[in-house]
């Protein structure tokens, strides 16, 4: 069964592609610009690459990209319905604006976790262009809040739907 999409999930649909867009283009312009050894405080010739040298800086961004990646094609395939998301029994399965509802939680999902990458890679950049000081406090707790808030949410307004 296709589900409809209204205003607001295109809206999301587009915030989440162009955050995820916006993570891959930050990524391919500043990588070339970032060194292989970021130099800190206390560390003469820069401080040594992680694990054999493939956790540095630089790589730390594409691994960011490409989990961003993985979460937005894996949430836009189980938004289709194809069984990577399952409706317990204890609902109405059937319904249609059940379905129209779990639809639109998981583009919401979306739109959050590829807001949350885009800054994690920009404050990646900026840590390796000694720009900034990385992720702020405010962020981490705005992120910690929007996770959580449309799952309650949506699983408050999934309590009519029970038999």
């Amino acid at each position: 069964m296709q589900v409809s999409r209204s205003k607001v999930d295109w809206a999301l649909e587009g915030v989440a592609l162009a955050a995820l867009l916006s993570a891959v283009a930050l990524a391919a312009i500043y990588w070339p610009r970032i060194p292989e050894r970021v130099v800190e405080l206390g560390y003469r010739y820069g401080r040594p690459p992680g694990i054999n040298g493939l956790v540095t800086a630089k790589n730390t961004l594409w691994i960011v990209v490409l989990i961003d990646a993985l979460a937005y094609l894996g949430l836009t395939w189980g938004a289709k319905g194809h069984g990577l998301f399952e409706i317990p029994e204890e609902l109405e399965r059937g319904a249609p604006r059940l379905r129209q509802m779990l639809f639109s939680m998981v583009i919401v999902m979306k739109a959050v976790l590829t807001l949350f990458a885009v800054y994690l890679v920009w404050a990646l950049v900026n840590v390796g262009l000694r720009r900034g000081g990385g992720v702020s406090g405010l962020f981490l707790t705005g992120f910690t809040l929007a996770v959580p808030l449309p799952l309650v949410v949506y699983t408050l307004k999934l309590r009519k739907y029970r038999r």
